[in-house]
């Protein structure tokens, strides 16, 4: 994709969206006044970053139990904009542990600033808090036993497979499980490491995520030729850091400073960094998706 069709698509973008908020009455980011999460910041010189804890490679706890990851990467750059923009270059980082049934409301109640994990853009979930710039893509697909004869997702017809609670994984799974009348299984988890665990026990036939973290898993598993990513490509899913609705000053502070690690390629190198090391490396799609969203300072 060149440079004029990225900003064509940018501006496609913008008006569809003007267009959805004129339809319904909504009124854009920029006129609300609320901006809670900016004027906790600033009050305990502190921002609140929700994590996951097993979310390979966008946001994880390493061997010395800190998080780390992708995601993680790009709010402490977020939060190297707030030290400059706030005059505050010892605003301090507390990370919060969070799972996609705690996110909404830990983002609502004010527990946390912002999340910086691997949860997907959906409108149902767009009517409850707001997302960044699409920061990166996956696709749903199986993480199964590397013997297992399960290739594509009819396969799992009668079987179990284990699916995220409340997630788009799920959501999915159960809608083409009624449409084919498959009589599947389903084994709901928490998260991550508990989905790969129902396969590496036998208590499900393979686990339903996003596939860049299915990689994450099988990498990080102690016989990682135990285990293979199955199946074609079920969806698509994009990602981007979570803020409460009404916080449009700490919003623009985050879109602004992804755009700026689009422009700059600190985004591809970070993407490099991380998802290579599970043997995802860059492809085409999310460096188009870094060029539409490259807008200018």
């Amino acid at each position: 994709m060149n440079r004029r069709s990225a900003l064509s698509i940018r501006w496609a973008r913008i008006v569809g969206t003007a267009c959805m908020l004129s339809l319904f009455g909504i009124m854009p980011a920029s006129a609300q006044t609320a901006d809670s999460a900016m004027a906790r910041i600033k009050a305990h010189d502190e921002v609140v970053i929700g994590y996951r804890q097993s979310s390979i490679p966008f946001s994880y706890l390493d061997a010395n139990q800190k998080p780390t990851g992708y995601t993680i990467d790009l709010c402490l750059a977020v939060v190297d904009s707030l030290k400059r923009q706030l005059g505050r270059p010892d605003l301090k980082v507390r990370f919060v542990p969070v799972d996609l049934s705690t996110i909404i409301p830990l983002l609502q109640n004010g527990s946390i600033d912002m999340e910086c994990g691997s949860t997907v853009h959906t409108l149902k979930r767009a009517a409850q808090v707001d997302f960044s710039f699409v920061t990166a893509a996956a696709a749903d697909q199986l993480l199964v036993k590397a013997d297992s004869k399960i290739k594509e997702f009819e396969d799992l017809a009668g079987k179990a497979l284990a699916v995220p609670a409340g997630s788009t994984n799920a959501a999915l799974a159960q809608s083409l499980n009624a449409q084919k009348k498959l009589n599947i299984r389903f084994v709901l988890v928490k998260d991550q490491a508990e989905g790969f665990l129902t396969v590496s026990t036998g208590r499900a036939d393979a686990y339903m995520s996003d596939n860049v973290i299915l990689y994450g898993l099988k990498k990080r598993a102690n016989d990682a030729n135990a285990f293979r990513v199955s199946g074609r490509s079920l969806s698509y899913l994009p990602y981007g850091i979570v803020v409460a609705p009404n916080n449009s000053a700490l919003l623009n502070v985050i879109n602004a400073t992804l755009a700026e690690n689009f422009r700059s390629g600190r985004a591809t190198e970070l993407y490099s960094k991380w998802f290579s090391q599970i043997g995802m490396p860059l492809n085409q799609s999310v460096q188009q998706i870094f060029q539409v969203d490259a807008i200018p300072g």
